[in-house]
């Protein structure tokens, strides 16, 4: 795992759900949701990558309203990635990274 990445991504996403949740109860809900693997994330606590299913939040973009923030989005997508262990060969690929 890239600490600085996910430190970077982690404080990235932090922000936003920090200017976001006040006005918004989904985005308030995810920030609750995300805040113990933020904080770890952002300490460097977090040193093994974690299984996709068991980062918190992606049903508030698929099943909920959080689809209106696409700043959002991204910054939860970024954060997850780096969280289960970064980009894979496939998604560089994908992107024309390689």
């Amino acid at each position: 795992m890239d600490q600085q990445r996910l430190q970077a991504h982690a404080a990235e996403l932090a922000q936003l759900l920090a200017r976001l949740a006040p006005a918004d109860g989904e985005v308030a809900d995810l920030r609750s949701a995300l805040e113990p693997l933020l904080a770890l994330a952002g300490s460097g606590a977090l040193s093994a990558p974690l299984p996709w299913g068991d980062i918190p939040g992606g049903r508030y973009f698929t099943e909920g309203g959080l689809r209106q923030y696409p700043e959002l989005e991204q910054a939860f997508a970024r954060f997850r990635i780096e969280t289960t262990g970064g980009e894979s060969p496939a998604l560089r690929k994908l992107r024309g990274d390689i």
